[in-house]
Formats: structure tokens, sequence, C-alpha cells
């Protein structure tokens, strides 16, 4: 697993565990929740992507 994966998925495992704990009734708070996991991921994709070509 490449250092920048180790580093944001903690994170995204939490985040993903709160939005599980949230009602379906909460699409705002989820909608949000959803938002930053793909910002994260993104972050990732992004960064292993710059890696790769130093």
């Amino acid at each position: 697993m490449s250092p920048v994966r180790e580093y944001y998925n903690p994170e995204i495992i939490n985040l993903l565990r709160e939005h599980d704990r949230l009602s379906h009734n909460n699409i705002n708070e989820r909608k949000s929740f959803q938002r930053r996991i793909l910002f994260l991921m993104d972050t990732i994709k992004v960064q292993e992507f710059e890696e790769s070509y130093i």
C-alpha cells in the first residue's frame, strides 16, 4: 500500500463508519460524508499519479 493510502485510509474508514450510522432520512448529512470521502479518494489518486512520475 502506498504511503498516501496508509495516511488517508484510516480517515476514510472513519467517515464511512459515521456515514453508515446515519439514518437514511439524513440525506444532506449523508451526502456531506460522501463528498468528503470522494475528496479524500481523489486526493489519494492525484498524489499517487504524481508520485508515479518522480
